[in-house]
């Protein structure tokens, strides 16, 4: 009979350091305050411990962040406006039609990357949501 292992970590509660500095490399000239705080928090928050990145658990390979460190760095107001400043260079480049169509993949990517780090400070940083469980 196979053993069940209980894995402490899960896909879910890393964030790619990737996704960090192309959004940093993105934002750095349209909005410098944004990118100033992605560079600080990569430059303050150590990587997730191999344990937590590598295996069947997680999928990931590269080098990965804990969302709380991501989460206690930039706070919710920063990371939403991460996501509107990405999603109005996305909407501007749909308008231009300036960008390659692999170039709008990855911003959709790195938008969705942060949408789903939103998404997870509404699920698990709500008093009453961790209440319910």
């Amino acid at each position: 009979m196979p053993r069940k292992v209980d894995h402490p970590y899960h896909s879910s509660d890393l964030f790619s350091h990737h996704t960090l500095d192309l959004s940093y490399r993105l934002l750095r000239n349209n909005e410098p305050t944004l990118s100033l705080a992605i560079k600080n928090a990569m430059d303050q928050i150590d990587f997730a411990p191999t344990d937590a990145i590598m295996g069947p658990h997680t999928g990931y390979t590269g080098e990965m962040y804990m969302i709380n460190d991501i989460f206690r760095q930039l706070h919710a107001e920063t990371i939403v406006e991460i996501v509107a400043a990405l999603t109005r260079i996305g909407q501007h480049a749909v308008d231009q039609k300036n960008l390659p169509a692999r170039h709008l993949t990855i911003l959709r990517g790195l938008i969705e990357d942060w949408a789903t780090l939103a998404e997870w400070i509404l699920q698990h940083a709500t008093p009453e949501q961790n209440a319910r469980r």
